[in-house]
């Protein structure tokens, strides 16, 4: 019976030790995006979509639209000028929203449904300076315009 008590005794101690021997780690603050989905009703080519920064520290967001066909893996996205952000970049306070304005720039009218995504990145900040992996997340976001 002793025996076991030292065991685990002994174990904590070893959890304990590899626990103070790991690197500091630090999360990264957090970003949402809301609405996760857009649909543009017809004749309309702008809407808008809410971006928030969570945590302790500012966050760097930068934000672009790339074309892309529904159906298809949301990473076979293109380059394309047809719809623009504004702003493409921003630095946020922690907890602060910002609206981002989002603008159909392309004048042939919509035949049928355009789709894109917009991306909206979180630069690695200053939390993660001294880190050899740097995260950066990002949110796809679906946007369709009808007509």
């Amino acid at each position: 019976m002793k025996l076991h008590t030292l065991s685990r005794g002994a174990r904590a101690l070893g959890l304990a030790a590899a626990v103070a021997l790991l690197p500091t780690i630090t999360t990264a603050d957090s970003v949402a995006v809301s609405p996760t989905r857009i649909t543009v009703p017809t004749k309309a080519n702008q809407t808008s979509l809410t971006v928030k920064a969570g945590g302790r520290e500012a966050s760097v967001v930068q934000l672009r639209v790339v074309a892309w066909t529904p159906g298809q893996d949301p990473r076979q996205v293109r380059a394309t000028r047809d719809v623009v952000v504004s702003p493409p970049v921003a630095k946020l306070r922690p907890r602060q929203e910002l609206t981002v304005r989002v603008v159909r720039t392309k004048k042939r009218a919509v035949r049928g449904q355009e789709c894109y995504r917009v991306l909206v990145d979180r630069l690695p900040g200053r939390e993660q300076a001294g880190q050899a992996v740097k995260l950066q997340v990002r949110h796809s976001v679906p946007l369709c315009f009808n007509s």
